[in-house]
Parts: structure tokens; sequence; C-alpha cells
């Protein structure tokens, strides 16, 4: 299997930062997002709140007031069914796509953000990643393995996000008709640190693999909701940090995901390379 080339040291400032730079033709689509749908968004659900209590006082005089039977039973169902269901799925349409909008801007700000670089003890992050799911895991029973991990060289809240949503995949496409489990490798290459995420989930269909990192795509959408945003974000914050992921898998099989970072190195005594 390929590697990518060997990080430049030249990208690592003397503060161990990266800029970033956002083109002005993002900058037009970050407001559009954030302003020109977010607000009638907004309106939408607040006047599905407005909507939901007008209909519970309605209910209330209905309750109250005397009328014949035949009248009853044709207001009785506007106003305890057809009503509070159409106000649901309004509410679940605005909420769908403020998701949506909310993680386009994660998308698009991912271009923008310095990069923090340092280097990154891989065991307590992931450690940290498995205690807040550790809740989840135990739900599901899910046997989860995590082997010592090398360090590597990036940012700790971007990496981060990209095990959380790595993990959070697997425990969410696992087989139910077997235990499941997961586990976390790594080794040294090169110039890069790898690590291996393996499930013995559902599994990915070849032709997949390539389009499960574009935006809104969803191996199985009716398998989990979601918004179809987490491996394009992985595969984002990886570019950023000159790293990438593969994946191996195939239906039934599980997955394997191998991120690639750049291996530790220590950027204050002048970018040598880990001993």
């Amino acid at each position: 299997m390929d590697t990518p080339s060997r990080p430049d040291k030249s990208h690592f400032s003397e503060k161990g930062e990266m800029q970033g730079v956002l083109p002005e033709d993002m900058e037009t689509l970050m407001h559009v997002i954030s302003h020109d749908l977010r607000a009638p968004i907004v309106t939408i659900q607040g006047f599905c709140q407005e909507l939901t209590m007008a209909c519970d006082r309605l209910k209330t005089l209905f309750e109250e007031e005397a009328m014949p039977d035949s009248m009853r039973a044709h207001v009785n169902p506007l106003i305890t069914q057809d009503i509070p269901e159409a106000v649901r799925f309004i509410r679940a349409g605005t909420d769908s796509v403020n998701s949506v909008t909310s993680g386009i801007l994660r998308f698009i700000r991912l271009g923008q953000m310095d990069i923090q670089w340092e280097r990154l003890d891989m065991n307590y992050v992931i450690m940290g990643i498995a205690s807040s799911m550790e809740f989840q895991l135990k739900k599901k029973g899910v046997a989860l393995q995590i082997d010592d991990l090398p360090d590597c060289m990036g940012d700790e809240v971007l990496v981060t996000q990209v095990f959380a949503n790595l993990l959070d995949n697997a425990q969410k496409y696992l087989d139910s008709s077997r235990s499941g489990e997961i586990s976390i490798s790594g080794n040294t290459v090169n110039g890069w640190s790898v690590y291996a995420l393996t499930d013995n989930g559902i599994g990915i269909p070849p032709e997949q693999h390539t389009r499960i990192f574009q935006v809104f795509n969803r191996v199985a959408p009716q398998h989990e909701k979601g918004e179809g945003l987490g491996l394009a974000i992985v595969q984002r914050i990886l570019s950023r940090h000159q790293g990438k992921i593969e994946v191996e898998s195939s239906p039934g099989n599980g997955t394997t995901f191998q991120v690639y970072l750049p291996r530790a190195i220590d950027v204050e005594e002048g970018g040598h390379d880990e001993s």
C-alpha cells in the first residue's frame, strides 16, 4: 500500500502553526449559509412553536365548550392529530435543514482554521474519545480494543474530531446479527504515524469506497440517520494535515480505515525526527 510523500518540515512554523486561507467565494458562501438560509429556518421554527401553543389552546377550548357531536367529530381529529402531525413534519424538516447547514459551515471553516501543530499522545486522545462514548458502546455491547499507539503531529481538536467521527461511524454500522467488535492499532511508516480502526460491521461495497468521502454521501441511509458529512470532514481535516485516509471493506466483512498523520517530531528543538 502506497504511503503519502514525507511531510515537509517547513510547514511547521516556530509557533507550531499552519496558516489556512479562506477564498473570497468561500466567504460569500458562508454568509449565504449563516444568514440567508439560517434566518428563515429560525423563523419557521419559531412559528412551529406558535402553532403548537395555538393548537394546545384550541384543544383546551374544545374540551371546555359545548358543541354538537357532529361538529366535535370533525374538529377533534384536526386539533389532536392533523395539525400536530403537520407541525411535527415541518419541525423535522427544518431540523434536518439546520443540521445540514451547520455541517456545511463546519466543513467550510476547516479551510479557514489555523492548524495548532503539537505533538499528540494518541493513547491519551483515543482514551478520551472512548470514555466519552462509553455509554453508547456499552449499550450496544461493543468490545473495544485499543493497542499502544504511536504519537503524531497535529491539531488536537481536529485530530480528536477525526477519530471521534470514525469510532462513531463504526458503532453505528455494526452488524446486529453478531457481537460488535472494534479495534484501534497503530505503527510508524517512514515519516508517518498510521492508525487502523477496524470493525466487524456491515461493511461497505467496493463501488462506494470513493464516494463515502463525498459531501452528503451515506453508506446505508436506511441503517442510521445522519447528515452525510462525517467522512467528508475527516478527509478535509487530514488533507489540512497533509495526511490521508484509506478504506478496506466489503459487505458483511467489516471495515478498516487507515489514517495517516505526520510522525511525531520535536518542533521546538528544530524539527528533528523522533528517534
